[in-house]
């Protein structure tokens, strides 16, 4: 009776061993650059760039025209009214 009492102490105290007392650091994630994926993500931010800047460029084209015909000037932008 002794000797299992004295097992099961053991196996209590050899289990008790194996826990950490303090959690490991938690690393913070690469960057998405920093990864294979990198070159995909900035090759989509450089499309996005091309097309901003491509739409900037038809709105003032259009704006352009369409101050031209109205009469004004295309640097002009017209007031708005107030709505009564």
């Amino acid at each position: 009776m002794r000797a299992i009492w004295m097992a099961g102490l053991f196996a209590v105290l050899a289990l008790a061993g194996c826990g950490s007392s303090e959690p490991e650091p938690k690393k913070e994630p690469m960057k998405v650059e920093d990864t294979a994926f990198g070159d995909l993500i900035s090759t989509q931010d450089k499309a996005r760039d091309r097309t901003n800047a491509a739409v900037e460029q038809h709105e003032a084209a259009l704006d352009a025209q369409i101050s031209a015909s109205e009469g004004q000037k295309p640097e002009e932008k017209p007031e708005e009214k107030p709505e009564e």
